[in-house]
């Protein structure tokens, strides 16, 4: 395989003259040119590496053999033969000027040999006789000579059909089928929202998402059963990846909404869990091999021993880095990348040696997002989850072919391998090569009104599928955002008259009322784009950017009115680099002011008489409030806290408690008096970042309950 066929580009005739000279080098040294334990170490041989001198090999070979065989291996196609007949040409040239070459040596011989010098007239005139031993021997190398010529222009007549047999045989192969899956069978039965993490070869590790803030690590046999739960130290602990051996787990502990966290080793028949040196991050693997440790932090992926020893930086990259994974031979890394733009993901890949960063596929993604993805134990699939045709369509699994193929052509194209109305998320080869195992979801939500009365929650607007509602001043009208689907709509409270206010591929996060009830504002991530804030007006119309700005990486989000309607204060996102500071935006002139002192805050909240805005740091733990009074900031709560929210009478605060017994809190303004409110033990919310709370205008609480299924299950995978 010629390195552009290698690197996927197009090909013409010179392709055909590289691989002629593959079989050439083999004919000429009895070894092939590029070797490697793998199809990946054949790969890095054909792309970087130059084969072994030929003449070291075989020394009898002449020296112009070796430039031609060069030549014809060149990397450089532009630098390679551009034609078979120029190939042919220095062929021929070669072989005249080697059979002359003999010729020349044996009639210099002869006229050198003692035989010749004694052969002149004799003293008495006449010429000697040859001895008739002498004159057979001359005549028998004459002969073999001469038999001996024909045989090297049979053998390299011989050769050359051969080699045009096997190019033409290579040229003609069939194309590789594609893969396929079949036989679906369901593994568990318990309906929680979970993420498969790894296996053992005998069981599947996962990550439940139970009710709640608690998301205990669990397990369950490859053959379906019971999902048993795995204690670790912590509740806050999340699982990551399985050791090689399958002995450990990598699990990282980030309480609440906390992204990065310190990585430890959990010893999964019991033990106690070790500490990995001081690394910090939310995703890593151990090599194939257990000597190294990936993992990524913020947008930066790092390289470590396997005990967390000597930590030191791989990339940054222009996002959220995450779920990275080994290639099976250690070579290669690749990871899922969440732009900074919210939403899309990508997948890229670096070597293990910190070079050749660059993106999977680029440009075959255009309306969807791929990530999450494995390789198969020989390394000739890599699966992904993706979506192709925008934000509102399900994950599906995709498999692409990553070693090529002698007796057929390959397609390195991916290839769907699941379709329809059901979500399958991480993809997860079995350690037989024979399974595929998956995440098989049905996504579905339900509006809830928490009844501080009955203490129960019950379904509120018939139950709609919908979050991030928000009510305009006077009570009268509602905005939500329909789930999955993402779309802003617009009722009056009782959920008449409805109107929808934005399509795909815009994805509306958190609508905000203006005070006079005309305009609604929100932010959004876009593929291509930065976090951006749009405004749309309460009657219908076409949602814009409040604040465009097509060369300004940093995001905008959060919206909130002032309650004059006169600003609009809005901050960054956590995760998505560059953080930015609370702003202050004047609608009428577009002028942006900083709010002082808010470096480390966003999702900003102004209370209703306008005193006070509250807002979140950015490690997600603890509540902060700017008294625009005496222009200071104060610390309310150092609680995990998550959707803020005044009450109507600007006395609390609401907010989901992200802690190991969370639930929804209220704390008093300005006194930092905390209360709970309920607990969500056995509520399981869903949303677009998996939780949200909202108030009605009576200050009832208001949720969305995860009401979609969600079971690991294992497939049959042809490979052919």
């Amino acid at each position: 395989m010629s390195p552009e066929q290698a690197r996927g580009e197009n090909l013409d005739a010179r392709t055909d003259l590289f691989s002629l000279g593959v079989v050439l080098y083999e004919m000429a040294t009895g070894r092939l040119p590029f070797e490697g334990s793998t199809s990946a170490a054949i790969f890095g041989a054909i792309l970087h590496e130059a084969p072994p001198s030929a003449m070291r090999l075989n020394p009898s070979l002449p020296p112009k053999l070796e430039e031609i065989l060069c030549k014809t291996l060149e990397k450089d196609r532009e630098l390679r033969y551009q034609s078979a007949s120029g190939t042919r040409a220095d062929l021929k040239r070669l072989k005249r000027d080697t059979d002359s070459g003999r010729s020349a040596s044996a009639a210099q011989v002869s006229s050198a040999s003692p035989l010749a010098a004694s052969s002149g007239p004799s003293a008495t005139g006449t010429a000697p006789l040859q001895p008739a031993a002498i004159q057979d021997s001359s005549d028998s190398q004459v002969v073999a000579s001469v038999v001996k010529r024909h045989k090297k222009a049979l053998a390299g007549g011989a050769a050359v059909a051969v080699v045009a047999a096997l190019a033409l045989a290579y040229m003609l192969r069939p194309t590789l089928p594609p893969p396929s899956v079949s036989s679906y069978a369901q593994l568990t039965n318990d309906a929680v929202p979970k993420d498969l993490i790894g296996t053992d070869g005998s069981r599947l590790y996962l990550q439940e998402r139970a009710a709640g803030f608690t998301n205990p690590i669990a397990q369950v046999a490859i053959t379906g059963g019971d999902v048993f739960p795995i204690q670790a130290p912590k509740e806050s602990m999340f699982v990551s990846s399985v050791s090689p051996d399958g002995t450990g787990l990598l699990v990282i502990d980030a309480p609440g909404t906390t992204r990065d966290g310190p990585l430890w080793a959990l010893p999964i028949l019991g033990g106690p869990a070790r500490r990995l040196a001081d690394l910090q991050g939310h995703g890593g693997a151990w090599s194939p091999d257990g000597k190294k440790l990936v993992y990524a932090k913020g947008s930066e992926l790092y390289l470590a021993g396997a005990d967390g020893s000597g930590s030191r930086k791989l990339a940054t990259v222009a996002g959220f880095a995450g779920a990275p994974a080994w290639s099976p031979d250690g070579s290669a890394i690749r990871f899922s990348v969440r732009a900074q733009q919210g939403r899309g993901f990508a997948i890229w890949q670096i070597s293990a040696d910190g070079t050749n960063l660059h993106r999977l596929l680029p440009g075959w993604n255009k309306g969807g997002g791929e990530c999450c993805g494995k390789w198969t134990p020989d390394g000739k699939y890599y699966f992904f989850q993706a979506t192709r045709n925008g934000p509102n369509q399900v994950p599906q699994l995709w498999a692409v072919r990553e070693a090529g193929g002698f007796l057929h052509k390959v397609s390195h194209e991916p290839v769907e391998l699941t379709s329809g109305t059901t979500a399958y998320t991480d993809p997860l080869p079995g350690k037989s090569g024979k399974k595929l195992y998956a995440v098989a979801g049905y996504r579905r939500g339900e509006l809830d009104r928490y009844d501080s009365k009955t203490k129960t929650f019950t379904p509120y607007l018939g139950g709609i599928s919908a979050g991030d509602v928000a009510f305009s001043r006077d009570g009268q009208w509602v905005a939500y955002v329909s789930y999955p689907d993402w779309t802003l709509w617009r009722s009056k409270a009782d959920g008449s008259d409805k109107l929808q206010l934005s399509s795909p591929p815009l994805i509306p996060i958190l609508p905000r009322w203006s005070p006079d009830g005309k305009k609604i504002v929100f932010y959004a991530p876009l593929r291509g784009k930065p976090l951006r804030i749009y405004m749309v007006q309460a009657d219908g119309g076409t949602p814009h950017e409040l604040m465009p700005a097509p060369n300004d990486p940093a995001p905008q989000g959060d919206p909130v009115w002032s309650p004059d309607g006169n600003e609009i204060a809005f901050g960054g996102n956590p995760g998505v680099n560059p953080l930015v500071p609370i702003q202050i935006l004047d609608p009428k002139t577009k002028k942006i002011s900083t709010l002082p002192g808010s470096k480390e805050v966003f999702s900003p909240r102004w209370s209703p008489d306008g005193r006070y805005l509250a807002a979140v740091p950015y490690s997600s733990q603890g509540l902060k409030l700017y008294d625009f009074k005496t222009k200071k900031w104060s610390l309310l709560t150092k609680m995990g806290v998550a959707y803020p929210s005044w009450s109507h009478d600007g006395q609390y605060i609401y907010f989901l408690h992200t802690g190991q017994d969370g639930g929804v809190e209220r704390i008093r303004v300005p006194s930092g008096k905390v209360e709970q409110v309920t607990s969500l033990k056995g509520f399981q919310m869903t949303g677009f970042f998996g939780l949200w709370l909202g108030l009605t205008p009576n200050d009832e609480l208001l949720l969305l309950k995860d009401t979609g299924t969600q079971e690991i299950v294992s497939m049959d995978w042809h490979a052919p």
